[in-house]
C-alpha cells in the first residue's frame, strides 16, 4: 500500500526582463510555471509555492502564490515610480506536500530574473487659475505668467514642459523655453491694442522626452488662466508745423490747434498736456487745458507788442496717465510751429493840449507841434495823419505831412482875422498804415487844443482931405 509524489518542478519562462525607456505604469511580463515530469500525475505532484521581491525600488510585483502541479501564472512587473529599473526580481519557490500524510513541504532552489530599464514620469504642470494684469502701456509694459513643472517623483526621470499660449488678438504672447522637471519658465505678456485684457489665456502642455531616451512626447490636457487688466495707448498729439499770421495789429490773437488722435480706443488712452514756449518776445502763449483722447484744445498765440514776430513756438508735450493705477505719465516728442508775421503799433499822438497865442497882431503865425511817439519799435509803428481844424473864423489852420514814428510834425496857426482867438483847436487823427499789407487805417479818437489870445489890426489914418485951401486971411 502506499503512493509516489513529485516535487514541484517551477519553469521560469524568461531570466532577463528589458523595459528599455518606459512611461511610469509600464510593464513587462514572464511566466512561471509547475511542470509535470515526464512520466508523471498532477495528482501525485506537490503544487509550488512561490514568493517574490526585487531590489528595485521603483518596481512593483504581481506574481501568483501557488501553482498546483501543471499549471502556470505570470510574474508581472510594473515601474510604479520613475528612476531606474535596473536590479534583480527573485522568486522564493517551495514544494508544497500540501499536508500528504508522512511528506513535508521542501525549499526549492530559487529563481532570479534581471530587469533593465528606466521609467520616467510625464511633465507635471503647476501654475494659477487667475492672473490680475494690471493696467499695461501697448507696446512696452510686460507682465509674467510662471508656469512650473513640478517633480513628481526624481527630476532626472521626468519629461520637460513645453507651454503654447494663445489669448486675445489684442495679447502679444512670448512662450518659455522648455521647462525642466524641478524648475519654472514665464509666459511674457505686453499688449499691442489698447483695451481690456479680461479673457482666458490657454494653454498648450506638451510632455517633452527627454533627448537621449526612446519616448514619445505626449500631449497633456490643457490649461486656461483667468486674465484681467486693461491696456492703454500713449496721447498721440496733431498739430500744425507752422503759422504765418502776416501783418497784424499789436493785440491780435489766434490759435494753434492740438488735437490727441485715438489711436485704438478714447477710453483706454491718456490725455494731453500741452506746454508752448517762444524765444520771439513779441509773442505771448497760452497753454490750452488738459485734452482728452479724441478731443483739441488750443494754444493762443498773441502779438504782444511790435516787431517781427517770426521764429519757433516749441510744444512741450505730456502724455497724462489721469492717476490711472499702475500708470505714469510720460514725456512725449515736442512739437515746433514755425511762426512768420509782424504785429505793428498805431500812431501815438502826442501834443499839448493848450495854445496860449496872446495878444498878436493880423497875420501873426505860430506852430503847434504834434508828435508820433514811439510805443515800441519805430519800424513796426503807423504813421500819424494830422488835419487841424477850428470853429474860428479868426484863425487859419496848416496841417502837416503824415507824422513818421518817433518824428514831429506842425500846425500851422495863423491870426487871419481880428479879434478874439480863443476856441477850440480840434485834430483829426488817423493811424496810417502807410501800404503795409494786410493793415488797414485806423481813425483815432480826435485831439482837443483849447486856443486863447487875441489879434489886433493896426491903426488906420485915414484923412478926409488932401488939400486945405485958407483962401485969403
Amino acid at each position: 500500500t502506499g503512493a509516489s509524489y513529485d516535487y514541484a518542478t517551477a519553469t521560469l519562462g524568461a531570466t532577463a526582463l528589458t523595459f528599455g525607456d518606459v512611461r511610469v505604469g509600464g510593464t513587462r511580463s514572464t511566466t512561471l510555471a509547475n511542470t509535470i515530469l515526464a512520466g508523471g500525475n498532477a495528482s501525485f505532484q506537490d503544487s509550488l509555492d512561490i514568493t517574490r521581491s526585487t531590489d528595485v525600488a521603483a518596481l512593483g510585483l504581481a506574481a501568483p502564490t501557488k501553482l498546483l502541479a501543471g499549471q502556470s501564472g505570470n510574474v508581472v512587473l510594473t515601474a510604479a515610480t520613475a528612476g531606474s529599473l535596473a536590479g534583480t526580481v527573485t522568486l522564493g519557490l517551495t514544494s508544497n506536500a500540501n499536508g500528504v500524510a508522512d511528506l513535508t513541504n521542501l525549499a526549492l532552489a530559487g529563481q532570479t530574473v534581471a530587469v533593465t530599464g528606466a521609467a520616467y514620469d510625464l511633465a507635471k504642470p503647476t501654475f494659477a487659475a487667475t492672473n490680475a494684469l494690471g493696467n499695461l502701456r501697448v507696446g512696452v509694459t510686460t507682465k509674467t505668467l510662471a508656469v512650473a513643472n513640478t517633480t513628481i517623483t526624481d527630476a532626472a526621470f521626468q519629461d520637460n514642459l513645453a507651454v503654447v499660449a494663445t489669448g486675445a488678438a489684442g495679447l502679444t504672447l512670448t512662450n518659455p523655453a522648455d521647462i525642466a522637471a524641478g524648475a519654472s519658465g514665464n509666459i511674457t505678456l505686453g499688449a499691442s491694442v489698447a483695451g481690456s485684457l479680461a479673457g482666458n489665456l490657454s494653454l498648450g502642455l506638451t510632455s517633452k522626452a527627454l533627448t537621449g531616451t526612446t519616448l514619445t512626447d505626449v500631449t497633456l490636457a490643457g490649461g486656461s488662466i483667468v486674465l484681467t487688466g486693461a491696456a492703454y495707448d500713449y496721447a498721440q498729439a496733431a498739430v500744425g508745423s507752422t503759422l504765418a499770421l502776416g501783418n497784424r495789429r499789436v493785440g491780435y490773437a489766434t490759435n494753434v490747434a492740438v488735437t490727441n488722435t485715438v489711436v485704438t480706443d478714447a477710453a483706454y488712452q491718456d490725455s494731453l498736456d500741452v506746454t508752448a514756449t517762444t524765444a520771439v518776445g513779441a509773442l505771448t502763449l497760452a497753454n490750452p487745458a488738459n485734452i482728452l483722447a479724441g478731443k483739441s484744445g488750443n494754444v493762443v498765440v498773441t502779438a504782444a507788442t511790435a516787431g517781427s514776430l517770426a521764429g519757433d513756438v516749441a510744444l512741450a508735450l505730456t502724455s497724462n496717465a489721469n492717476g490711472v493705477t499702475g500708470l505714469t505719465s510720460a514725456g512725449l516728442t515736442g512739437a515746433t510751429v514755425a511762426v512768420t508775421g509782424a504785429a505793428y503799433d498805431l500812431a501815438q499822438a502826442s501834443f499839448n493840449t493848450s495854445l496860449a497865442l496872446g495878444n498878436v497882431r493880423r497875420g501873426a503865425s505860430t506852430n503847434f507841434a504834434v508828435g508820433n511817439t514811439v510805443v515800441t519799435s519805430a519800424a513796426f509803428q503807423d504813421s500819424l495823419a494830422v488835419v487841424a481844424s477850428s470853429a474860428n473864423a479868426a484863425l487859419t489852420l496848416t496841417s502837416p505831412a503824415a507824422i513818421a514814428a518817433g518824428s514831429s510834425g506842425n500846425v500851422g496857426v495863423t491870426a487871419a482875422g481880428a479879434g478874439s482867438l480863443a476856441g477850440s483847436l480840434t485834430l483829426g487823427l488817423t493811424s496810417d498804415a502807410n501800404g503795409v499789407s494786410g493793415l488797414a487805417n485806423v481813425a483815432l479818437a480826435a485831439g482837443n487844443v483849447t486856443v486863447t489870445g487875441f489879434a489886433y489890426d493896426q491903426a488906420t489914418a485915414t484923412l478926409a482931405d488932401t488939400v486945405v485951401a485958407f483962401g485969403n486971411v
